[in-house]
């Protein structure tokens, strides 16, 4: 139902032969990316492109579309919105950034551009199709008809306006006129199985149940690599008790996604149904693995526990469904049968006061709070929550949607000044995108006579043992040839055996080289780096070590506990070298990552923001500050950092703002 971001860029090749040289290489580079769906790549040219020529409206639109493409619907706003700056009766850009407005929820300013790409262009067919859409999503349905009919009236070979409009006569309960609309749309597009799978829930929906699994098999048919399709008919095949067909569909959609926390939930439900405990409980465990957050996981997983008589972990799970939605009435009152079977009275006695607290609030009707209670207390109600929504990522991925890609979500580690030794080609282009420089740094490397090459980096440098070895080696015969030991000679040392994540050796090194030469900043700036690591690492080991110590001879006894490193001899080093060398951003950078392991959370925003503006462009510092905002409940600020740390080159970015950006 949501408007597809369609591009002919063949249209824009006439507006660029007057432009720069460079700006058209990179404008033209770009689209070639957009084309091949490598929508990264295309940030990165048309950023280029940018630079070349501020007033290219070209390039920013055509980012707008790369960013829209990636999920970055706030990015993509501002740079259509940077279009219409420049060009302010560039139709496309107001249809855009319409579609991007849509994508964030703001319905009424979305709309507001469509109404301006119409006065401008009153005859275009796609800009009828996207304020439909919007309106659809208003629950205007009838705006959305008159809408697609203008859309059809104008371009009646436009399959998704006959298939939109079905779907709001559907809305409305006008199901043969939803019908006969999506009839069209198959007819005007045979072989798409993405509407045989829409007429498909249509007839599902209106309980056709037989037509509706005749339609997802032909959609199966066409293109049987869908996991949705799948997902659906196995929903079909439940309606009809086929249990046996559900569970193979489910299979099927776990097979292809095996992180599908929906279709595990569903399976789950259906295995409880059938007995089959055990089954289903593994699959709780992986929906609660995937997302511990996930209340129905939580709540579902307690009754299969409280049928189980695994009292324990019932009331644990209720406990942590009660944590997550204080509100959640089914949760209260399961919890206070278990506490019964636990012989607990007086805490399912407080349970279930708070329960029917809930629910006189929430329900002042003519209900007797008995049989609203009965009701809530039923796990079957709940298991009506079967038909939740859920992403499908499988095809996204494949289309170049990097947002769909499981990731960790992890701030970006500190910088450390490296020798950036030879790389092969095959990883030398993904390395180079991480190495920054600063003036010193960067005149070093110009006028160097040695095999020596400089960068800051985020990165752990691949480097073999040989490798460094041999520098090792190196670096000790110059030292015999001049006869001493130099502050420079120890600094190297320590910045391989870093590398090497030899941390003590490194540690000393350095010492060595400050003890040499006090005014080295970079070494104060890697020495701390590498004691940060090593406290971090000696923790977590203890951490480890204190989890798995316990025995026959200390069970029961009070374990110590495990401080976390407080980290001053690291912030001694950074607050050393900002005194010594004040604009350079990779030490503020690194000194937000400690304040933000200590938990400093304000201080740590401070940081990453005087790195920002020593360097606009520090993708790293965006976003980590992103992380940090969003830890804070600060969303808003968080997904601008995002956008720009995605704009910059931080792909994880644009995973973070799907999950909290986009909601």
């Amino acid at each position: 139902m949501y408007q597809t971001v369609a591009l002919t860029l063949l249209l824009f090749f006439s507006l660029f032969a007057k432009g720069q040289v460079n700006y058209e290489h990179f404008l033209h580079a770009g689209q070639i990316d957009l084309q091949k769906e490598d929508y990264l790549s295309a940030v990165k040219n048309f950023n280029t492109a940018i630079y070349s020529k501020a007033d290219g409206f070209e390039a920013y639109f055509l980012r707008g579309i790369a960013k829209f493409s990636l999920g970055d619907f706030q990015g993509a706003k501002n740079d259509f919105s940077e279009t219409i700056r420049m060009h302010p009766l560039y139709v496309r850009a107001y249809h855009y950034r319409g579609i991007s407005l849509d994508r964030m929820y703001d319905f009424p300013h979305a709309i507001n551009d469509f109404d301006k790409a119409l006065e401008i262009d009153p005859f275009n067919p796609q800009v009828f199709m996207a304020r439909g859409d919007t309106k659809l999503h208003l629950h205007d349905y009838y705006g959305a008809i008159a809408d697609y009919s203008s859309a059809i009236e104008l371009d009646a070979d436009i399959e998704r306006a006959w298939l939109n409009r079905g779907i709001s006569h559907h809305l409305l309960g006008e199901n043969e006129a939803a019908l006969k609309d999506v009839d069209e749309a198959i007819f005007l597009d045979y072989f798409n199985p993405e509407t045989w799978a829409k007429r498909a829930m249509i007839k599902y929906e209106i309980d056709s149940l037989q037509s509706a699994l005749d339609d997802f098999n032909h959609s199966i048919s066409i293109d049987d690599d869908n996991p949705f399709v799948y997902f659906q008919r196995g929903l079909t095949f439940l309606k009809m008790s086929d249990t046996l067909a559900a569970l193979e569909d489910y299979d099927k959609v776990i097979e292809m996604e095996p992180d599908n926390a929906l279709t595990y939930y569903n399976r789950a439900l259906v295995k409880s149904m059938q007995k089959d405990y055990d089954g289903a409980l593994r699959d709780y465990n992986v929906v609660v693995e995937i997302n511990p957050m996930n209340i129905y996981g939580r709540f579902n997983r307690g009754i299969l526990f409280f049928e189980m008589e695994n009292w324990d972990a019932a009331e644990q799970d209720f406990t942590t469904a009660i944590e997550i939605f204080p509100d959640f009435v089914g949760a209260w009152i399961n919890r206070s049968a278990v506490r019964e079977r636990n012989h607990n009275r007086k805490g399912a006695r407080q349970d279930q006061e708070r329960a029917k607290e809930i629910i006189a609030i929430k329900n002042a009707d003519d209900k007797s709070p008995e049989a609203l209670y009965q009701r809530y207390q039923d796990s079957v109600y709940f298991s009506e929550v079967i038909e939740f929504e859920a992403d499908f990522v499988s095809g996204n991925i494949k289309k170049g949607r990097v947002q769909f890609q499981r990731v960790s979500i992890k701030p970006k580690p500190n910088f450390l000044l490296i020798h950036t030794f030879p790389l092969v080609d095959s990883i030398a282009e993904e390395y180079r995108k991480s190495e920054y420089f600063d003036k010193n740094i960067s005149q070093f490397n110009a006028n160097s006579k040695l095999d020596i090459r400089f960068a800051f980096s985020t990165s752990e440098w691949p480097v073999t043992t040989q490798q460094a070895v041999e520098k090792l080696n190196y670096i000790d015969s110059a030292v015999l040839v001049v006869g001493r030991d130099t502050a420079g000679a120890f600094f190297m040392k320590g910045m391989i055996n870093g590398m090497l994540q030899n941390y003590n050796e490194a540690i000393h090194a350095y010492d060595a080289a400050i003890e040499k030469d006090p005014e080295i900043s970079y070494a104060y700036l890697n020495r701390g780096t590498t004691s940060f690591e090593l406290g971090e690492l000696v923790f977590s080991e203890q951490q480890y070590s204190s989890s798995i110590s316990i025995s026959r001879s200390t069970f029961g006894n009070q374990q110590p506990i495990v401080k976390p490193p407080d980290h001053k001899g690291t912030l001694k080093d950074y607050n050393k070298v900002i005194s010594m060398n004040p604009e350079l951003p990779f030490v503020y950078y690194n000194r937000a990552n400690v304040k933000l392991s200590l938990q400093q959370f304000q201080r740590a925003i401070d940081d990453y923001s005087q790195a920002i503006k020593l360097d606009p462009e520090l993708a790293e510092a965006y976003y980590n500050r992103a992380l940090t905002l969003l830890f804070l409940k600060e969303n808003k600020l968080a997904c601008k950092d995002l956008s720009k740390a995605g704009e910059l080159g931080i792909s994880e970015a644009y995973n973070v703002i799907k999950r909290y950006c986009n909601k």
